[in-house]
C-alpha cells in the first residue's frame, strides 16, 4: 500500500480512537491543539468574507453550491450528477465546476467535457470530475482549482446559465445563489472535532451560511440518529430546508461494458440473490456500499478496501480476482467511482469471474418538491434579469 493511503488509514482510526497506546494519546492531544487553530484560522477569513475586507467574486450566472461540512463520502458525486440532470431538464445550460482532486492536468482552466466529447482521461481529470463527464452528455464539466477562472470560462466559452459548484461550501471566494449542504446520515457530523483531530472542516455553527440541508443515504440510517441529525440543524440554522434522500441500486453493467459506454444489457440486481460476492471499492464510506449489497439480499459480502481515491494497478486487480475465485464468490462488484480507476487492461482480459459495476440513482423523498422549487427559482432569477 502507498505510503500516503497508510498514513491516511492511520490518521482515520487515529482520530476515531481505533489506535491504542500512548503514542495515541500524545498524537491527539497534539491534533486538538492543531485543531483550535484552524478552527481560528477559518473563524477569521469567514470574518473578512461577512465584512467585505476579502471580496466575493460574483459570475454573470446563477450558482448552486453544493458541499459538505465533514471529509469523506456523503454522496456528492451522484447526488451532483441528479441536480446537473434536473436542472438541464428545466431547460437551462448547465456547467458543473469541479476542482479535480488528484487530477493529473495541472493548468488553471481544463475542460473535462464540453457535453458532447470528453477531452481528458481519468488520470488527467481526476475520478469524480471524469465520472460526472462520462454520465452526462449534454453537460459540460470544467476543474481547475480557482473557481473564479473556472466560472469565467464556463460563462463566456460556455454560455452557462447555472453553474454548479462542486464541492464548494468552503470555496468562499466565489459568490452563490444557494448553498446546499450535504450531510451523510450514517456518519452524519464525522467526530464532530475540526480537522486535524476530527473530520470537519469547519465549525458545526457554520452550518449557519446554507439555505438547505441535504440527508443523504436516510434509507440506512435509524430513526434516532435521523432525530439527532435534525436537532443538530434546527440548532445552527432552523431556516434552512431539509430534504432526505436515498442511493436505491438499480442495476448491474459488466465492467466492460460499462468502460465502453453500453448500457442496453444491464444485469438485474436479482442475479446476485443469495450469493456470495467480493465488494471492492475505495471511497469515503465503504461501508455504505457494502451495506446497499447486503441490502439487495446477498448471502455474504467480503469487502475489500482501499483509501479513498485509490488507483488500481493491475497486480492488485489480479489479486482480488484470485481472492475472489479462492472464496468461490460469484462476482466482483465495485462503484462508478472505482470503476474509471481500474486499468482497461485487467478489464479487458479474460477474466475468472465477472465484474459489476453497480448503478446508482439518487431518489430525494422529504422535501423533494420544496427542493424543485427552490432551484427552479434560483435558475429563473438569472434569466429574468437577461430577458
Amino acid at each position: 500500500m502507498r505510503q500516503r493511503e497508510a498514513l491516511q488509514i492511520y490518521l482515520y482510526k487515529l482520530v476515531h480512537g481505533e489506535e491504542p497506546g500512548i503514542l495515541a494519546v500524545i498524537l491527539l492531544g497534539l491534533l486538538r491543539t492543531f485543531s483550535a487553530i484552524y478552527a481560528w484560522g477559518v473563524s477569521i477569513k469567514l470574518y473578512l468574507y461577512k465584512y467585505g475586507i476579502l471580496k466575493q467574486h460574483k459570475l454573470d450566472c446563477q450558482v448552486i453550491s453544493l458541499g459538505n461540512i465533514t471529509v469523506g463520502g456523503t454522496g456528492k458525486t451522484p447526488t451532483a450528477q441528479r441536480l446537473a440532470t434536473i436542472i438541464h431538464e428545466m431547460g437551462y445550460r448547465v456547467v458543473i465546476l469541479n476542482r479535480g482532486y488528484r487530477a493529473g492536468w495541472q493548468g488553471q482552466v481544463g475542460l473535462v467535457s464540453d457535453g458532447q466529447k470528453i477531452y481528458m482521461t481519468v488520470t488527467e481529470a481526476g475520478d469524480e470530475a471524469y465520472l460526472l463527464a462520462k454520465s452526462l452528455p449534454g453537460i459540460p464539466v470544467v476543474i481547475g482549482r480557482n473557481r473564479i477562472l473556472t466560472g469565467e470560462y464556463a460563462v463566456k466559452e460556455l454560455q452557462a446559465e447555472v453553474v454548479i459548484l462542486d464541492d464548494g461550501y468552503q470555496h468562499w471566494q466565489l459568490a452563490r445563489d444557494l448553498d446546499i449542504v450535504l450531510i451523510d446520515a450514517l456518519n452524519m457530523f464525522g467526530n464532530n472535532f475540526v480537522l486535524p483531530r476530527g473530520t470537519l472542516r469547519e465549525p458545526l455553527s457554520n452550518l449557519s451560511r446554507a439555505q438547505a440541508f441535504l440527508l443523504t443515504k436516510v434509507d440506512q440510517s435509524s430513526g434516532d440518529a435521523r432525530d439527532i441529525i435534525h436537532g443538530t440543524l434546527a440548532r445552527y440554522n432552523d431556516k434552512a430546508l431539509v430534504v432526505e434522500s436515498i442511493h436505491q441500486p438499480k442495476c448491474f453493467v459488466e465492467i466492460e461494458e460499462w468502460y465502453k459506454g453500453l448500457r442496453t444489457t444491464n444485469v438485474a440486481l436479482e442475479t446476485i440473490s443469495n450469493q456470495k460476492v467480493v465488494a471492492l471499492s475505495a471511497i469515503g464510506n465503504p461501508s455504505s456500499f457494502e451495506q446497499t449489497i447486503l441490502d439487495i439480499g446477498v448471502a455474504e459480502v467480503y469487502g475489500v478496501r482501499y483509501a479513498d481515491h485509490h488507483d488500481y494497478t493491475m497486480a492488485e486487480m489480479q489479486e482480488i480476482m484470485q481472492h475472489g475465485v479462492d472464496e468461490k464468490a460469484y462476482a466482483l462488484i465495485t462503484t462508478e467511482k472505482d470503476a474509471v480507476k481500474i486499468p482497461a487492461e485487467f478489464i479487458h482480459s479474460d477474466r475468472p469471474l465477472p465484474l459489476y459495476v453497480l448503478s446508482i440513482a439518487v431518489h430525494f423523498t422529504e422535501g423533494y418538491e420544496d427542493l424543485m422549487q427552490l432551484i427552479k427559482k434560483v435558475a429563473e432569477h438569472k434569466r429574468e434579469t437577461i430577458f
